[in-house]
């Protein structure tokens, strides 16, 4: 990859709204692996999940091409996790705030992540903070115990400014980290 070229990994629990994330941000057409779902208790939030990861491409407002790959959010997907992370420059994490069911997924998943990519900053988003009884960032940041200096946003993955916006804020961590990036 170039130096003008960052790879973003989305990450997030089942559900939480990685898919659709990639999709409405993609400036070219996405790649995804939806199948259907097969479990009972998935059946029952939606019809299809990612076996192995969504791809899409998005030049920002900075002319940086961000790679994003979507990954799938359920542990028996988990194989995938530390391949996506690989040379990852930044996390998006996104939590279904409205939908608390699937958190006990976010320790183990983030756990990997760091690992393989430790130095890359996350970002955590309270998705879907349009629908009724949505979490504040704040709340999601409590009931989560995120430390106060990681960052928690809200967002809604179907509204492509509110996503290119999440993106701007990943990318301006991405180059605090790496000012080196800012020369090309």
């Amino acid at each position: 990859m170039s130096e003008k070229t960052f790879k973003i990994l989305v990450a997030g629990h089942f559900g939480a709204g990685k898919t659709t994330f990639v999709r409405t941000i993609s400036q070219i057409e996405t790649v995804n692996t939806e199948k259907k779902t097969t479990l009972a208790e998935e059946k029952a939030k939606k019809e299809t999940t990612t076996v192995a990861m969504d791809f899409g491409e998005y030049t920002n407002k900075y002319g940086h091409k961000l790679r994003i790959f979507g990954i799938p959010g359920q542990e028996r997907f988990s194989f995938m996790w530390p391949i996506l992370a690989k040379d990852t420059k930044g996390f998006v994490f996104l939590i279904d705030s409205t939908d608390t069911s699937r958190w006990f997924e976010i320790p183990k998943q983030l756990k990997i992540l760091m690992k393989v990519s430790p130095s890359a900053p996350i970002l955590f988003v309270a998705n879907k903070v349009d629908l009724p009884d949505a979490m504040s960032a704040e709340e999601v940041r409590q009931k989560l115990k995120i430390p106060p200096h990681i960052k928690v946003i809200e967002g809604v993955a179907t509204d492509k400014n509110m996503v290119e916006k999440i993106l701007d804020e990943l990318t301006e961590e991405i180059l605090k980290r790496n000012p080196e990036l800012k020369e090309i």
